[in-house]
Order: C-alpha cells, then sequence, then structure tokens
C-alpha cells in the first residue's frame, strides 16, 4: 500500500517516491552536498542533531559496518539518543562519498554543519520546489516506511520499531504513531 498520500491528524504528509527524486534534482543543481544529507536521512531516520553529530569515530564501514549514534554525552546537540544502524551498501557508498579528513561525516569546510544551515537550505528548496521539505518530515518518511516494512505486531515488533527511531522506550514509538495513523483505515495499518 503507497501510503505518501495519506495525510496525518496534523496534516503532516511523508514524502512521495517522486517528491524525493524531484528533490533529489533540485539539490544536485544547486549544492549535490546536501543530496547526500536527504538520501542519509531517508536511510537512516536519524534526527537532524544526531547526523550533524556524526563523527567517523561513530562510524565502523568495515568490520560491524554499522553506525553508533552519538551518545548524550556529545557537546554539539541536545540530548540525542545512542544507537546502531546497519550500514547497507547504499548507505556505504554515500559514507564512502564523503569520507573527509574531517572529525565530522557531515561538514563541508571540516567544520561541523550546524542545524540552523540545513534548516535555511530545506526552507530555500521548498520554496524553489513547492514541496515543503523539512528534517522532521524526512524523519517521519523513514518512520511511516519502517512501520509498513514491519507491520508491528507483538511487542518484539514494537521494540525493533522503537531501536530504528530511537525513542526510550516502547510507549514513545506506539504513541508516536497513534498520532501520526489515526485517520488511516483501520484495515490499511493491521
Amino acid at each position: 500500500m503507497d501510503v505518501t498520500s495519506l495525510l496525518s491528524p496534523t496534516g503532516f504528509r511523508i514524502l512521495s517516491s517522486a517528491e524525493i527524486e524531484e528533490l533529489c534534482e533540485a539539490i544536485h543543481s544547486r549544492d549535490p552536498w546536501f543530496e547526500y544529507y536527504l538520501k542519509f536521512a531517508l536511510l537512516t531516520g536519524m534526527r537532524r542533531g544526531e547526523t550533524l553529530a556524526l563523527t567517523w569515530h561513530d562510524v565502523d564501514l568495515w568490520l560491524n559496518r554499522e553506525i553508533i549514534v552519538p551518545d548524550p554525552r556529545q557537546p554539539y546537540y541536545r540530548d540525542p539518543k545512542c544507537r546502531r544502524i546497519p550500514i547497507d551498501e547504499i548507505l556505504l557508498g554515500i559514507l564512502l562519498d564523503l569520507r573527509s579528513p574531517s572529525r565530522w561525516v557531515f561538514q563541508k569546510t571540516g567544520r561541523r554543519m550546524l542545524g540552523s544551515t540545513v534548516s535555511l537550505f530545506f526552507r530555500e528548496l521548498s520554496v524553489q520546489t513547492g514541496i515543503t521539505v523539512t528534517s522532521e518530515r524526512i524523519r517521519m518518511t523513514y518512520a511511516m516506511n519502517r512501520y509498513l516494512q514491519l507491520r508491528p505486531r507483538s511487542r518484539k515488533d514494537w521494540e525493533i520499531l522503537q531501536e530504528n527511531l530511537g525513542h526510550r522506550d516502547v510507549s514513545t514509538t506506539r504513541n508516536y504513531f497513534q498520532r501520526h495513523l489515526s485517520e488511516l483505515p483501520s484495515h490499511s495499518v493491521n
């Protein structure tokens, strides 16, 4: 089932495949670096602060092929969560393209990127394309896709989804989806 056109109670719509493709084309013509950011965020579901706080020390490209999301002691962003994200072939390609001598995975000048820089770029991109794009909308797109892949029925399923999203407990994850899925027909989420 394609849920890309479904609205949540807050009017928060996830990005469709066509919108993602259009955004990637527009980004590529403006600043290809942000295309990496968009694809990375769509593949990992990491929060903007987690993504921008990510250092190469947090990324294991070869042995376990995983990202260890920065822990709360990271001084640069408010309360990032700590979790592990597996690196598939697509994500590996993105990370190899981003590899640099800088400490930060997401940087353009050797210094960490600021959240305000990403937000400003997305606001300008939204005006240019007519597609509303925010870090939360990107994360919601990831979350809905994971939800539809898992179709959580048991506590174990919900715990997997909780881990994917970096929530502190299962009830947070359930509430997140109840809030955003309450307008879906009941047969489409079972």
